[in-house]
């Protein structure tokens, strides 16, 4: 686990080095054991080393043995050793114990076409420098991050925003089509970010980079997978076997690692499959003062049962206020997850025992597993109703105030791709027009995204899964990474480990919900190994009380004050407005910190960015 940066220059006379040291120091914590650089007329490219495998000799940049090929490389390949034999059979020699080093001698092989080939998470850059050509990647569903900047004269990439923008030859410039969509969905979809001029790659694609200019190139889509209708009576079996081999897999290291444990089944399924393998692993866990949003105990039970070394944090509003605008800073953007002050927390509390975490991440887009779903499915049997029907049953759920519902009534009437689109928003698109005193919502690119992937001879349902691994997914992952490398930690997430891919990709959707119950087939799994009080537990999802928290002026509600003394600098954002939210929101009238809370956020990361 590392970082990189790096530029590359269509015309070699172009080139400049002088800024890589300070794009290297702007993701120093991501790899502050060592650092290592590439520099020629051409290219400049930095890393810095977490050491997780052969922590001894497997510094970077990497070689071939002609020192033609150069590496830079983010992440882990899990299953490495599996070519080692071969390779060695073929002449390549090793030079370290490094798992990434395959890369490298894979592409002297096979060409690029190798990629397809590794199972792991992974941001890379590799130079051929004997035919002048540069590949960056990422891994099949966005686990490692990768931005880039493309100008007429140059590439520049990294594993972070910020080390893009020490590079100085990048405009700090705010996307003007981010805001609205950010209110409403809480991050920005289809692999754009909130500066202008910079993009996140997407999974499962490689960018080929010569004197000629770049090209995009997919090696890996959802689209590749089959729904297989006639499942058997082993499916519960193939599942359980696929996330115990992954989770097996996963375990490499030479350091120490233990779990992040949430109470949930995800992570406590994780934890307890990697206890098989390490007894005595810690785990660790964030409690919260408010009981209805602690699982801390659903963890413990877990940790006791399994034989674990449990250790847990807890987080109050205040550390949380405090802790905010550093983390903001660490994720390059507005947040999505308020979740993930504690994230970050919880993992700089962890590198004082271990350097590598397994986390449950994934199971949820995988496997079906927020409530939320079901709001596409009252949709989509409200659109088989006849006029009449349809028209009663809305009047009559419109009397009711319970917020899901209120929810499931917006959504009534949508087609199905937009029951996809707007399932995972956290307002109203009304609510944000008003607020920012603009006519409708407009959802260009997320919209162009759900059109990417549906295949009409799916079902909403199996579709919509397929979308939230391209969409939602994504700022799961990217709070996953850079908070626990804000903190210097690696995270692993083995449900998604290739194997574990192919086995949920090829499940209908009617397999994975039963009933009302979500994440069917994974909640068997988890039977056969967790208490049933975990497996079937009320799910509550690492939830965080900033509504209540907003309302605290000596903790998150002091932000409130910059987000008015800076409204007014904020395109489209009406500042009158605000102030009634705020006040109506302080006097517990309405709950506003649907807008509130992403407002604060986006208004601390303009000051630490634009300032």
């Amino acid at each position: 686990m590392c970082g990189i940066v790096g530029k590359y220059y269509f015309n070699k006379n172009a080139g400049d080095s002088s800024d890589i040291d300070a794009m290297m120091q702007a993701i120093y914590h991501r790899g502050p054991d060592s650092s290592g650089k590439y520099i020629n007329g051409r290219a400049a490219l930095g890393f810095q080393r977490l050491s997780i495998i052969d922590t001894v000799s497997g510094h970077q940049p990497l070689y071939n043995e002609t020192k033609t090929i150069v590496l830079l490389a983010n992440g882990e390949i899990y299953n490495y050793k599996e070519f080692v034999p071969f390779l060695e059979s073929k002449g390549h020699v090793f030079s370290t114990r490094s798992d990434c080093e395959v890369i490298i001698h894979l592409y002297e092989e096979y060409g690029i076409e190798f990629i397809s080939k590794l199972n792991g998470m992974f941001a890379f850059c590799l130079y051929d420098t004997r035919n002048d050509v540069m590949f960056i990647a990422r891994d099949r569903v966005g686990i490692k991050p990768l931005y880039y900047h493309l100008n007429k004269e140059a590439i520049i990439f990294g594993s972070e925003i910020k080390g893009i923008l020490a590079s100085g030859e990048v405009v700090t410039e705010e996307a003007n089509d981010c805001l609205a969509e950010y209110l409403c969905f809480r991050y920005v979809a289809n692999f754009r970010t909130f500066f202008s001029s910079v993009n996140a790659l997407e999974p499962g694609t490689y960018i080929k980079i010569s004197p000629n200019g770049c090209t995009f190139e997919k090696f890996w889509d959802l689209s590749k997978y089959v729904l297989n209708y006639a499942q058997d009576g082993d499916l519960v079996e193939t599942v359980d076997a696929a996330l115990t081999a992954s989770v097996q897999r996963q375990m490499m290291t030479d350091v120490p690692l233990g779990t992040q444990l949430s109470g949930g089944v995800d992570s406590s399924l994780v934890s307890k499959l990697a206890a098989g393998y390490s007894p005595g692993l810690k785990t660790f866990t964030v409690s919260f003062f408010e009981s209805a949003y602690d699982e801390s105990a659903y963890a413990r039970l877990l940790a006791d049962s399994a034989g674990l070394e449990y250790h847990q944090i807890r987080v109050d509003g205040k550390t949380f206020a405090d802790t905010l605008p550093k983390v903001i800073w660490y994720h390059d953007e507005p947040l999505c997850h308020a979740n993930s002050v504690h994230m970050y927390l919880l993992c700089t509390y962890a590198r004082q025992f271990v350097t590598v975490l397994l986390t449950g991440e994934g199971a949820d887009e995988l496997f079906a597993g927020y409530p939320r779903y079901q709001i596409c499915r009252f949709g989509d049997a409200y659109n088989k109703l006849n006029p009449s029907v349809a028209s009663l049953v809305k009047s009559v759920l419109k009397g009711v105030p319970a917020r899901k519902i209120v929810k499931i009534v917006d959504n009534l009437g949508l087609g199905a791709r937009e029951l996809a689109l707007w399932n995972s928003s956290f307002t109203t698109k009304e609510k944000v027009s008003w607020l920012l005193d603009s006519g409708d919502v407009t959802l260009d690119a997320r919209s162009a995204l759900v059109d990417s992937v549906w295949n009409d001879e799916l079902s909403l349902f199996d579709n919509l899964l397929l979308y939230e691994q391209k969409s939602y997914l994504q700022p799961i992952l990217m709070r996953q990474d850079k908070m626990s490398m804000a903190a210097s930690v690696e995270s692993r997430v083995p449900v998604l480990d290739n194997e574990m891919l192919d086995v949920a990709n090829t499940i209908p959707y009617q397999y994975k919900v039963r009933h009302f119950t979500p994440k069917h087939v994974f909640k068997k799994v988890a039977e056969r190994h967790i208490s049933r009080k975990i497996v079937y537990k009320k799910k509550v999802g690492f939830g965080v009380p900033v509504d209540e928290w907003l309302r605290d002026h000596s903790g998150l509600g002091r932000y409130l004050d910059l987000l008015l003394d800076t409204a007014r600098g904020i395109n489209g954002v009406s500042r009158p407005r605000i102030e009634q939210l705020i006040a109506e929101h302080a006097s517990r009238r309405y709950n506003h910190g649907d807008v509130l809370w992403p407002l604060v956020n986006y208004a601390i990361w303009r000051e630490q960015f634009f300032k």
